[in-house]
């Protein structure tokens, strides 16, 4: 005698099959993964880890962003999700390529800033190298100039001299001996 069934068993969360064809536990397939999620045939679902991005579906791989570029686990539905990382000190992001050094002379706390700033006139750094204005340092004297830690590069007064560098001072001339300002 056959007999009839009441009720049905549910597939296993996570696993589905269309009303009338799920004869057995076998018929339970795994439900298509949302953006960001692929599929693990023994676990099902999945987040994309860090940095990776899916579409969904009953992919079973996530594909990593460009380089540079990343997006949290599980939030990467498409290659678009993926947004620059953040710049270090010293950098700019530069929205079609990166994050790239900072030019000569010019400075950056880094982040998502678009561009450097300019250390103050008479002070520098070199490229990549200022995370702050403080990094910024007084640029070399030419000679007949000493160095002024408040002023900057400040010319010798008359009957003194400097071969210019870093400075602090001028010295005299021999008695006797002069030379003009500067």
């Amino acid at each position: 005698t056959g007999g009839t069934t009441t009720s049905c068993t549910s597939c296993y969360s996570g696993k589905g099959v269309e009303a009338g064809q799920g004869t057995s536990e076998e018929d339970c397939d795994w439900k298509p993964c949302l953006a960001g999620q692929y599929l693990d045939q023994q676990n099902g679902c999945q987040d994309c880890p860090a940095d990776q991005w899916s579409t969904g579906g009953d992919s079973s791989l996530c594909t990593l962003c460009p380089e540079g570029k990343g997006v949290e686990p599980g939030q990467g539905g498409s290659q678009e999700d993926c947004d620059w990382k953040s710049c270090s000190a010293g950098q700019y992001l530069d929205q079609q390529s990166g994050c790239q050094d900072c030019p000569a002379d010019q400075w950056s706390t880094g982040g998502n800033t678009p561009m450097c700033t300019r250390c103050p006139d008479g002070k520098g750094v070199d490229s990549g190298q200022g995370s702050s204005e403080e990094n910024c340092v007084w640029k070399p004297c030419s000679a007949g100039q000493y160095l002024d830690q408040q002023n900057g590069c400040q010319d010798c007064p008359a009957d003194q001299w400097s071969t210019g560098g870093n400075t602090p001072m001028c010295t005299r001339c021999p008695d006797g001996k002069g030379v003009d300002s500067g």
